[in-house]
């Protein structure tokens, strides 16, 4: 006899069976999944619409990005395109911007000063006194200003600068902006006015002076002549007759250095060898120093090929044999005398030096100032009137020396210009 319970049998109907609550849970699943798929699609729909709104906003997002680009892009190209430099600097005082002018007036790259503070870059050489950053914490506009800049590379030029405040549409301070130039050129171009204008009155003067003091220089020179012709050669009184004419001779000399040297210089350049005006102006020279002396060694060094270059050819003689003169009684003891030309892809250069007694710092700040001498018998003008001849040149002239060990003189005249 089988004692396990029977399984009961399966209802049909609306008995309240299994069956009536698995299609209950049919019917509800049915339900929910159709709410479920009306919700998606409503998501669905909502995600589609915010799509499109936000494909709309970058749209128009990207468009106000190209516009602010194309007008950030216009406005540094009207700022690259200015003849002053130009930058600017945010309400912490770092620089924002640095156009292409600010770069070629200060040595600064862009990368070096944008984002860093002005006053530790640019402004370091004035503090906060004559700075953007003045008008930043002041409000005051500083303009057509003056002060001193050190460059990239150390070297101090002037500038000229104005600084205003800069503002946006609503007059909120946004930074400082500072528009500046380099007056290098102008402070040059001033002190050669200031120059021309004295060196014409000091000439007008010198033509007078020439004019009163030669007459009687002649008749001094005439009569000295005439007791030096009485007296006996052993006579003491000579030695007083021969001071006498020396000074009537460098009073003479003082004179025509005077006038040379204010009288308006009128060049004659046109391509010339270099290498030869030097040696010819070398051998000449050197006959005499020869003759007169014997404890001087000349060494020339002389390019093979010529070095052709715009100069005037008697003018450049005069600075040679000016330079010479000067290196030979440098050596008063003897030495050698040195000159050699070279050149560089610009200019020709040729350089007089010498082993004599050389000059301190003193000396050489004053070497070109006119009247300065360190001779017994000098006038004071040689050095001047070769720097002047070498300045019309559109050249330059420039010294370096130790004491007790020489001086070399570097003159540089700009070569022949080709197509």
């Amino acid at each position: 006899m089988n004692t396990k319970d029977p399984v009961p049998p399966l209802k049909l109907g609306n008995s309240g069976g299994p069956l009536d609550n698995f299609t209950d849970s049919y019917i509800l699943f049915q339900e929910t999944t159709r709410k479920y798929r009306e919700a998606y699609e409503q998501l669905e729909a909502q995600f589609e619409s915010l799509t499109v709104k936000l494909e709309d906003t970058n749209i128009d997002l990207q468009k106000r990005v190209e516009e602010r680009d194309r007008v950030t892009n216009y406005l540094n190209n009207i700022l690259d395109s200015m003849s002053g430099g130009v930058l600017v600097v945010d309400l912490n005082g770092d620089i924002t911007h640095f156009n292409q002018e600010a770069e070629d007036i200060t040595g600064y790259k862009p990368s070096d000063v944008l984002g860093h503070p002005y006053i530790d870059t640019i402004g370091v050489s004035e503090g906060r006194e004559l700075t953007a950053m003045r008008t930043l914490e002041s409000g005051e506009r500083l303009i057509n200003r003056e002060k001193s800049l050190k460059k990239a590379d150390d070297t101090i030029i002037p500038l000229g600068f104005s600084t205003s405040l800069l503002r946006d549409e609503q007059g909120t301070i946004l930074g400082a902006v500072e528009v500046f130039n380099d007056l290098t050129e102008v402070k040059r171009l001033e002190a050669e006015i200031q120059r021309v204008k004295t060196l014409a009155a000091l000439g007008e003067m010198a033509a007078t002076v020439a004019h009163e003091i030669r007459n009687p220089l002649g008749g001094i020179a005439g009569y000295a002549g005439m007791l030096e012709r009485d007296l006996a050669s052993d006579d003491p009184n000579r030695r007083l007759v021969h001071r006498i004419t020396e000074g009537v001779g460098r009073l003479n000399r003082i004179v025509s250095s005077l006038l040379t040297y204010t009288r308006p210089l009128r060049l004659n350049a046109h391509p010339v060898n270099l290498v030869d005006v030097v040696e010819e102006t070398l051998a000449f020279y050197a006959i005499d120093i020869e003759r007169q002396r014997d404890d001087i060694e000349i060494q020339r060094n002389f390019p093979s090929k010529p070095l052709i270059c715009n100069l005037d050819p008697e003018q450049l003689q005069q600075v040679i044999l000016n330079l010479l003169q000067n290196a030979t009684q440098a050596m008063p003891e003897g030495g050698t005398l040195s000159i050699r030309v070279f050149e560089n892809d610009k200019n020709g250069t040729f350089c007089i030096g010498d082993t004599g007694t050389g000059m301190d710092e003193d000396v050489l700040e004053k070497l070109f100032t006119p009247f300065f001498t360190t001779k017994e018998d000098g006038t004071g003008l040689g050095l001047v009137t070769s720097k002047k001849i070498i300045d019309a040149h559109e050249g330059e002239i420039q010294v370096e020396s130790e004491p007790n060990t020489g001086t070399q003189f570097f003159v540089t005249v700009p070569k022949k210009h080709t197509q």
